[in-house]
């Protein structure tokens, strides 16, 4: 289940400087008074109540003296400024700035208006705070109108100016300008004061209400925002729900849901919709654990990398921590189809995660390449009541996954184990890391035999396909050359680049080059160089599969872990046939089919850097 916060939703600018500034005040002092709940959420309030905010009415507020009183958001009468300076209140004053230019516009509008009995009517909600501090700039002579029955009132003979209260809809506000110009028989003023940035949120909640399946709306019962926001989510989506804190939530509103936006008035602490989110996620993530994944299986495919045994240990641990029952899948998907499997408990996976290679061992099997044999996986599978998969490796091993998924709609999540680095839609795989740490402690004691000799090595290392290996050992081992896959590099090119090396005075260097390099390998390059120039004294090094082994680097152990927990709470959240990644240092989740199609570039700016490097 994929849930989203509104991200247009939460406190206004005005009500955010009113609570900084209530709890600036309650760092250094215990009491601080306010006219009024400074936002309309009781949760909230509570909060600040604790702190030692207390809400009083403007009749306890005339009776104060010598104390320090919040003026809040909405913004206060003159009376009240003249009672704080009379009773020698120290005034804290939170008023939004887009209602104190309000109040100024009224206030002047009034001066001029009042010399011709003209009247100042103000769309808004009768009693409501900022409305009563916008009458409170015409001595109270202003006509509040919350729809255009209350225009009855109104006096058409004579002049009219109309104002809004800011939080007020800009359709409203229409019908009653519309209004007022057909009747009016004197001056017309209209002035559209409605704050846009609450405005806005109507259509803007209208998209994000309607692109998800369940909207949980959380907002104080006393907030008029709140209301005219959820009719808006009701109106555009029936599974809206209102609750008040995260405690009021169903579980049976997410029944088959795979997409909950959380949404809130412009009185709704961003931290009460985390909350809420929160609270779904573990409630869902009990309710699936319960119901839908009781046990999964964890197997490694392909080539092997370091880190592989961190991985299995975060998905076994991390499936224990949810109740979830796991077996060990022994022989990749071979295993799978032959019903090689091992219970897995917590202390089968200790002591491993500093080991190389993979405990379930890895093997590739032609026979899931065909129907067949996937349908007898499929069958050991529910034979063995095994509800979901995660699966270690590279892109084979994905392509795997993603037709078993589409046969028989098994979930299933992949970690990317490969030291390749190959992987469309995460920065590193693991093995990586530990693998350009072998070829670098290699190269360099190659390095001290080949400037004691003045030879030349030409180093092979692992990359049928991808240059990534080659490409981050060659600049930190400096080489003199770097051939990769992606960029092909003629022999006569090669020849120029050595021979400007060996007149600068080199005696000795290094070429890496990747298994895959167009031309041909090390061998068959070195060999091409030593025709042209006899008197180098050449060598081959290929590096081999002891790329694979070793014990894995702490980055490679970080990876791990962290991807074997995500790839379980991926499942946990009905997420299916994707890789989880590393994107920017934050778990990603792509598709099998994006990172299958999508080929991983390697940067040119590594070969530009190289090129500066190895003059």
């Amino acid at each position: 289940m994929n849930i989203e916060i509104d991200p247009n939703a939460g406190f206004c600018f005005g009500v955010v400087n009113a609570i900084n500034k209530a709890e600036e005040i309650l760092k250094e002092d215990n009491q601080l008074f306010c006219i009024g709940d400074i936002v309309h959420n009781n949760i909230e309030v509570d909060r600040l109540n604790a702190q030692g905010l207390q809400a009083i009415n403007h009749d306890q507020f005339s009776k104060l003296s010598g104390k320090k009183v919040l003026f809040r958001a909405h913004g206060e009468p003159p009376t009240s400024y003249e009672t704080a300076k009379n009773q020698n209140i120290e005034i804290i004053d939170a008023s939004c700035p887009v209602v104190l230019n309000l109040q100024k516009k009224i206030k002047k509008a009034y001066r001029e208006i009042k010399k011709s009995n003209g009247q100042i009517i103000i769309y808004g909600k009768k009693g409501h705070a900022e409305v009563n501090g916008l009458v409170g700039q015409t001595e109270g002579k202003a006509i509040v109108v919350e729809n255009t029955d209350d225009l009855k009132l109104v006096n058409f003979s004579l002049p009219v100016v109309l104002f809004s209260q800011t939080t007020k809809t800009i359709s409203g506000f229409a019908e009653i300008s519309e209004y007022l110009k057909k009747e009016c028989k004197n001056s017309l003023s209209i002035n559209d004061t409605i704050c846009r940035k609450v405005s806005n949120r109507v259509p803007l909640l209208k998209d994000f209400a309607g692109k998800h399946d369940v909207i949980i709306f959380v907002s104080g019962k006393k907030s008029s925002n709140g209301k005219l926001l959820f009719d808006v989510c009701k109106r555009t989506n029936r599974n809206s729900y209102f609750i008040t804190c995260p405690d009021e939530l169903n579980m049976d509103w997410f029944a088959n849901a795979k997409s909950v936006g959380v949404s809130g008035a412009t009185s709704t602490p961003t931290w009460l919709m985390n909350d809420t989110i929160e609270k779904i996620k573990l409630e869902n993530k009990n309710d699936l654990s319960m119901s839908k994944i009781k046990k999964i299986g964890v197997l490694t495919s392909g080539g092997d990398a370091p880190g592989m045994n961190a991985a299995i240990r975060a998905v076994v641990r991390a499936a224990i921590y949810n109740k979830i029952e796991v077996v060990g899948v022994l022989q990749g998907y071979e295993g799978l189809i032959h019903g090689d499997f091992k219970k897995m408990k917590s202390h089968d996976v200790s002591n491993i995660i500093q080991k190389g290679g993979t405990i379930l061992r890895s093997a590739r099997s032609e026979e899931f390449r065909t129907v067949e044999g996937r349908k007898k996986a499929h069958e050991q599978m529910i034979a063995n009541k095994i509800d979901a998969l995660v699966v270690i490796g590279g892109d084979g091993t994905f392509s795997g996954a993603r037709i078993f998924t589409q046969e028989f709609d098994i979930p299933v999540v992949g970690i990317p184990g490969t030291i390749d680095n190959d992987l469309f839609g995460t920065d590193y795989t693991i093995g990586y890391d530990t693998a350009i740490n072998t070829v670098i402690d290699a190269v360099d004691k190659i390095r001290d035999t080949a400037s004691a000799h003045n030879r030349l090595f030409f180093i092979e290392v692992m990359g049928r396909d991808a240059g990534f290996i080659a490409l981050r050992s060659g600049i930190a081992t400096g080489a003199e050359a770097i051939l990769i896959p992606e960029k092909e590099t003629h022999t006569q090119e090669l020849q120029k680049y050595l021979e400007k090396g060996y007149k600068e005075h080199k005696s000795s260097g290094i070429v890496i080059v990747a298994e895959g390099d167009k031309s041909g390998g090390a061998y068959t390059i070195a060999k091409e160089i030593g025709k042209e120039h006899p008197e180098y004294d050449i060598r081959v090094s290929v590096l081999g599969h002891m790329q694979r082994g070793g014990s894995p680097s702490a980055f490679d152990r970080v990876t791990a872990s962290t991807l074997g927990v995500a790839a379980v709470e991926a499942l946990l959240d009905d997420q299916k046939s994707i890789m989880v990644g590393i994107v920017n240092g934050e778990v990603s989740h792509v598709s099998f089919n994006k990172t299958i199609k999508n080929k991983k570039k390697v940067k040119d700016s590594l070969m530009s850097l190289n090129d500066i490097l190895s003059i």
